[in-house]
């Protein structure tokens, strides 16, 4: 018998995406709410390529209680010659309580599926099945309805530099002070830069810079007094370390070391295709897709002002808009105040002795 597959839509797509793609059904009836009509059609445009499967879409009236519980009664007599399922990953819980009761009374399959785990639930026994799912960067960024238009895998010159990031990372409480007073200095130069050489002054730890301009090149050594490195970047040197190239490489280290599907590093997206109103963040340092699950991790190089709030909040737009997980790397310390603006947003904060041993 064809397999119908009722799912109750949730405001992330990839729930009713997953629903989809691991049952594979012949017909799939959408319950959604008259707000989610965006969202499957985010789900059909998605899967239409992977299924032949058609779809129906049946709206929730808004605490129609009553009027819900038929609902579910007439789709099980609309598809007398189907096998059904449902499926109870997405939508309001207690609809999906009352769901549930309706298709166990009728003997139906009913599932969950678990996201956090990639796990598929039965509810009627308990029993669960894992799943191995992966999804690319750019698709997951798709299945939300935005486009993505640009990011890179892996700078092979990330690893060359590595031991600068973490060099930085490490030291932070010596370095960062020298580097913004450096930065300073690099500002009132305007345009016509020069040859310049910087030391920090420290008694354990050395970390001299030669900038010379006419080949736009910068000369690092660093490291302790006996044993120190030596590094040279070409162009880039300044971007590196006054822009914060150094903490985004060192985050992007970090992140790849954990197991994960796909890593994308300076993600740009695409403002044209933001919902109508919505001032999120299109420039994203990190984007991460781990099983079923897109983590954000942006990065702040300077101290807080109350233009870090602002882009805080770009930020956190464009977590929910993505429905991703977030991470702040810092590479100050932030006061009490942006933390819990940071928390308040769902988002969480990386700063310190945290950020060279940072994992998921």
């Amino acid at each position: 018998m064809p397999l119908l597959e009722v799912c109750l839509v949730d405001n992330s797509p990839i729930k009713g995406y997953l629903g989809a793609v691991l049952k594979k059904p012949d017909v799939i009836v959408w319950l959604r709410t008259s707000n989610q009509r965006k969202v499957v059609f985010q789900i059909e445009s998605a899967i239409s390529g992977q299924l032949s499967a058609s779809f129906e879409s049946r709206e929730i009236i808004k605490d129609g209680i009553d009027e819900f519980v038929q609902q579910c009664e007439q789709i099980i007599k609309d598809y007398p010659e189907h096998d059904i399922l449902l499926d109870v990953s997405g939508g309001l819980q207690l609809y999906a309580l009352l769901a549930t009761e309706v298709f166990k009374n009728a003997d139906k399959e009913v599932t969950f599926i678990d996201t956090n785990h990639s796990r598929i639930i039965n509810i009627k026994t308990g029993e669960y099945k894992t799943f191995h799912f992966t999804m690319t960067v750019n698709e997951y960024i798709a299945l939300q309805g935005v486009q993505m238009d640009s990011g890179t895998r892996f700078d092979p010159e990330i690893g060359k530099r590595s031991a600068l990031s973490y060099f930085i990372g490490n030291n932070m409480e010596r370095v960062i002070p020298f580097i913004d007073k450096i930065r300073e200095e690099w500002i009132d130069m305007g345009d016509n830069k020069k040859n310049i050489q910087w030391r920090m002054d420290d008694p354990y730890h050395r970390f001299t810079i030669i900038y010379e301009s006419s080949d736009n090149k910068t000369r690092f050594r660093f490291g302790v007094t006996d044993r120190q490195k030596t590094l040279e970047i070409t162009k880039d040197g300044p971007e590196y370390l006054f822009s914060g190239g150094w903490l985004r490489e060192l985050a992007f280290l970090r992140v790849h070391r954990s197991q994960y599907d796909d890593v994308r590093l300076n993600v740009r997206l695409n403002r044209d295709t933001f919902p109508e109103g919505i001032r999120a963040e299109s420039m994203i340092d990190i984007s991460m897709m781990k099983g079923c699950n897109f983590y954000i991790f942006q990065c702040f190089s300077y101290p807080v002002t109350r233009e870090s709030f602002i882009e805080l909040k770009a930020v956190q737009t464009t977590v929910q808009l993505l429905n991703a997980k977030g991470f702040i790397f810092m590479a100050h310390r932030p006061h009490r105040g942006f933390i819990e603006r940071v928390h308040d947003g769902g988002l969480e904060v990386v700063y310190g002795r945290r950020l060279c041993n940072f994992s998921l």
